[in-house]
């Protein structure tokens, strides 16, 4: 029994530092994306949360001491839970600028598309109706299948950028778990193989509630339109908030 409480412990505390993970994580596992990519978001995820739980016993085990040697056990020095809260927003808020500059890229791209496509409507009429008539001819279905094809491929990209900015996002967002996990095993509040086991329920059930959470689609829609570089602004912002604030 008192081991089952270990894994409950893991579990909660998992849950009260990690549930505001959905609000990042529910874009990348809406209807809006393949099946293929949802389950590959909520692997990503999974396990990311658990390289987080090992890298928290070398901190249990090591990273005070190590700390104490870099900072030479200075009075002032901050402590291993402040300095990991400060790096990772720190980071997070320098890749967020790298996401910032791709969206006004894409932005830039799609302005320019929609000019292209402007100005080509405007062609004459003669154009308009060879090009009816080729597609008349039955190049219509040569065109639609280019088309789609495209498509595939865009989608394909997108998903393959999104997949990497939620590794670095999860890994960097997670950081801050250290600061509660560090302590507990320190402690004996639970051990490595509790911890675990709590952190894979914990994070199997915020992919699940992202999972609802997109089923419905407008919250799907709206999410998808959230900018992803808007999402890592405002977790930088909080991690280095958080960072600054503790003793």
């Amino acid at each position: 029994m008192s081991w089952l409480a270990g894994v409950g412990a893991a579990v909660s505390i998992k849950l009260s530092s990690s549930i505001d993970d959905v609000v990042w994580l529910a874009p990348f596992l809406t209807n809006n994306s393949s099946s293929v990519a949802k389950l590959h978001n909520a692997a990503i995820y999974i396990s990311v949360c658990l390289t987080q739980t090992i890298v928290a016993m070398a901190i249990a085990y090591s990273g005070d001491s190590l700390v104490g040697m870099l900072t030479k056990n200075a009075k002032d020095a901050w402590s291993t839970d402040k300095i990991l809260t400060v790096v990772a927003g720190s980071m997070l808020a320098v890749y967020s600028v790298k996401l910032t500059y791709e969206y006004i890229q894409e932005m830039g791209e799609e302005g320019e598309s929609s000019e292209e496509v402007t100005a080509e409507s405007l062609g004459d009429e003669e154009a308009q109706e060879k090009e009816l008539a080729f597609i008349v001819g039955g190049q219509d279905g040569e065109e639609e299948l280019a088309t789609k094809d495209c498509n595939v491929r865009q989608q394909k990209k997108e998903e393959s950028s999104r997949t990497q900015a939620l590794f670095i996002i999860a890994f960097l967002g997670s950081v801050d778990d250290l600061t509660l996990f560090v302590p507990m095993l320190v402690g004996k509040g639970f051990d490595m193989v509790q911890l675990v086991i709590g952190g894979l329920v914990a994070a199997s059930a915020i992919v699940l509630l992202c999972v609802f959470v997109g089923l419905c689609k407008p919250v799907a829609d709206c999410l998808s339109k959230v900018p992803l570089a808007a999402i890592v602004v405002v977790f930088a912002i909080t991690l280095l908030v958080k960072g600054c604030t503790m003793q």
